[in-house]
């Protein structure tokens, strides 16, 4: 199977909006599973692209999800290595906590591969005021949060 010619396939609403992004040996019967689902009634598109092999085809997935955000994916969200899916973090929830703890390094919270709940030590927060090093890496993540922190700090 894992040399079998597979298909990247694309779902796209009436307008034009990315909704999945999948892959498949038989693009026919993904698409009749996925009619079953409740936001089937959405998908106003399907685009195939065919890739060699299985590895090949699931490389691009998760470029294209990472890359093209869809709506419905979950798969390949996280953002990077410090990221957890929100499907995923109550059952990391303590080893996520603990490497903060020991770590002092944040822990994201993704949703569908957008970062949107940082988890961070309690002295990171002081830290960042501090560390100038650390609040220019904010203003790059969340730009908001950098000008309250700067704006505090002067």
């Amino acid at each position: 199977m894992e040399t079998q010619r597979t298909a990247l396939y694309r779902l796209y609403t009436f307008d034009g909006q990315l909704l999945y992004v999948g892959i498949t040996n038989n693009p026919e019967v993904r698409f009749k599973w996925h009619a079953q689902m409740s936001w089937w009634h959405r998908v106003a598109e399907k685009a195939v692209e065919w890739h060699p092999d299985r590895g090949t085809a699931r490389c691009a997935e998760a470029e294209a999800i990472k890359g093209e955000g869809p709506i419905l994916n979950a798969m390949h969200a996280a953002a990077g290595p410090h990221d957890t899916p929100l499907r995923d973090a109550r059952a990391r929830l303590g080893r996520i906590i603990e490497q903060v703890r020991t770590q002092h390094e944040p822990r994201w919270l993704t949703n569908y591969g957008r970062r949107s709940v940082a988890i961070v030590h309690p002295q990171f927060c002081e830290e960042a005021v501090r560390n100038e090093r650390i609040v220019n890496a904010l203003r790059e993540v969340n730009p908001a949060l950098y000008e309250h922190l700067t704006a505090d700090s002067d």
